[in-house]
C-alpha cells in the first residue's frame, strides 16, 4: 500500500514520480476543483470589475486609463476563460488558463500602479496583494502554478516599477518585502494545502485498495468454504452426494413427508458383477463404468430427486413426493437406460447392467428412513438373487391389504 510517507515523490513540485498515480491525481484534483475554478473566475471578475468605482473617486485623472485595463482587456479575458470551464479543453488546461489569467490581471494592476501620478500610492498595490491572496487560495490552483502565477507577479512589479517609475528606494524596499512576505506565506499555504491532498488521495486509494482485496479475499473464503462445503457432502468419483450427507437430506425428507402426509419412495441400485469388471478390465475400467452410471442417474432423474453413491458399487436414490408405481416406473427407465449404454474403456467395451430395489412408503407406517433404506436393500438383494439385471419392490408379508400412498 502506497502512503503520502512511502510513495516517491517530488518534493519541491509536489509531484508523484509514479505517472500512472499522477494521472490518477490530476482527475481525482479536478474533480474537486473544477468548479470551484469557476466560480473563481466569476469571483475574480466581478471584484476586478467592482473596484472600477475606487478608479473614478479616488484617482479620477487616470480613470479612463484603467477603466480601458478592467473592462476592454483583463475582465474580457477573464470572461472567454470562464466560457472555456465548460468545455473539455479546460480539464487538460486549466493550470495554464489559470496562470494566464492571473497573470493578466497581475499585468493590469501593476500598469495601474505604473500609470498612476502617485507611484507610492497603495491603492493599486493593495489591490496587488489581494491579487496575490486570491491567486493562494482561491481558484483551485496547484501549489507549482500558484508559485510561478506569484513569482512572476513579483517579478513584474520589481521590473515595471525600477523602469517606468522615480518611486523612493525606502517605499520599493517596503514593498518588496511585503510581496516577498505575501507569496512565502502563500506558498507555503499553497504547498501544504495540495500535500493535504495528495495524502488523502493517497488515503483513500489505500481504503480502496484494502476494501477491494477484503472483497476479493471474503469471495475467496466463502468459495473455499463452499469447495469444503461440496467436499464434505459430495463422492469425490461420481459427484454425487455422499452417504453421510445422503441420509441427513433423507432424515429431513423422511421427515417432512410424514408429517405432511406426502408420498415417499427408496430406490437402492447395485452394479452387476461389478467385481468380475474390476478383474477383467482394471479398477480404471471400474471408475469409468461408475461415472457412466452416476451421469446416467443424474440425467435420468427429476430435480427433486436426491441420489447419491451409496458405497462401492451401489447407489441410493430418495424420490420424495413419489408413489410406489411412479417409483417403479423411474427404476425401470434407470435400468433400461443403464443397459443400453456402453461404456468405453480403452479399446474394451463394457456393458453394463444393474440390478434395482424399492421400496414405498406406506400410510400409517412409522419409523426411521433407515427402515425404507434397509427395505429397499431387501429387495435388491432379492433382485440380485433371482438374476440380475431386474427391478423388484418390496412388499410387506403381512400387510398385503395396505395401499400405498
Amino acid at each position: 500500500m502506497k502512503s503520502i510517507d512511502n510513495t516517491p515523490i517530488e518534493a519541491t513540485t509536489l509531484t508523484f514520480r509514479d505517472k500512472d498515480l499522477e494521472v490518477l491525481f490530476f482527475v481525482d484534483y479536478f474533480r474537486k476543483t473544477g468548479s470551484l475554478a469557476r466560480w473563481s473566475l466569476l469571483l475574480g471578475i466581478f471584484l476586478y470589475a467592482i473596484f472600477g468605482i475606487i478608479d473614478c473617486l479616488i484617482l479620477p485623472q487616470i480613470r479612463g486609463e484603467v477603466w480601458f485595463i478592467r473592462y476592454c482587456l483583463v475582465c474580457p479575458l477573464a470572461i472567454g476563460v470562464y466560457s472555456l470551464t465548460f468545455t473539455g479543453y479546460f480539464r487538460k488546461m486549466m493550470q495554464t488558463l489559470l496562470v494566464f489569467t492571473g497573470l493578466a490581471g497581475s499585468a493590469g494592476l501593476v500598469t495601474m500602479i505604473v500609470i498612476t501620478p502617485y507611484p507610492w500610492e497603495n491603492l493599486y498595490f493593495a489591490g496587488l496583494l489581494l491579487c496575490l491572496m486570491f491567486f493562494f487560495t482561491f481558484p483551485g490552483l496547484r501549489f507549482i502554478a500558484a508559485s510561478i502565477l506569484s513569482c512572476g507577479t513579483f517579478l513584474l512589479y520589481v521590473v515595471m516599477v525600477i523602469w517606468q517609475t522615480d518611486i523612493s528606494i525606502p517605499v520599493l524596499t517596503h514593498n518588496i518585502f511585503v510581496l516577498v512576505a505575501f507569496n512565502i506565506t502563500g506558498m507555503w499555504s499553497s504547498y501544504s494545502r495540495e500535500r493535504s491532498m495528495r495524502s488523502d488521495f493517497l488515503h483513500r486509494r489505500t481504503i480502496l485498495e484494502q476494501s477491494e482485496e477484503l472483497r476479493i479475499a471474503l469471495l475467496d473464503v466463502e468459495q473455499a468454504r463452499q469447495e469444503a462445503e461440496d467436499i464434505s457432502r459430495l463422492d469425490p468419483l461420481t459427484n454425487l452426494y455422499n452417504r453421510r450427507h445422503f441420509l441427513s437430506l433423507a432424515e429431513l425428507e423422511f421427515e417432512r413427508n410424514r408429517r405432511y402426509h406426502r408420498c415417499l419412495a427408496v430406490i437402492m441400485m447395485d452394479i452387476d458383477h461389478f467385481k468380475v469388471i474390476n478383474d477383467t478390465h482394471g479398477h480404471c475400467a471400474g471408475d469409468l463404468v461408475l461415472l457412466s452410471v452416476a451421469n446416467n442417474i443424474r440425467n435420468t432423474l427429476r430435480g427433486s430427486d436426491i441420489p447419491c453413491r451409496y458405497g462401492g458399487e451401489e447407489f441410493a436414490i430418495l424420490l420424495p413426493e413419489t408413489n410406489l408405481p411412479a417409483a417403479v416406473g423411474i427404476g425401470v427407465r434407470l435400468r433400461e437406460v443403464i443397459e443400453s449404454t456402453i461404456v468405453e474403456a480403452g479399446i474394451n467395451l463394457v456393458r453394463v447392467t444393474v440390478s434395482v430395489g424399492i421400496a414405498g412408503m406406506f400410510e400409517g407406517e412409522q419409523g426411521k428412513i433407515e427402515v425404507w433404506i434397509n427395505r429397499a436393500d431387501q429387495a435388491l438383494y432379492e433382485a440380485k438373487q433371482t438374476g440380475r439385471n431386474r427391478v423388484k419392490v418390496w412388499e410387506p408379508g403381512d400387510t398385503t391389504a395396505a395401499a400405498p400412498c
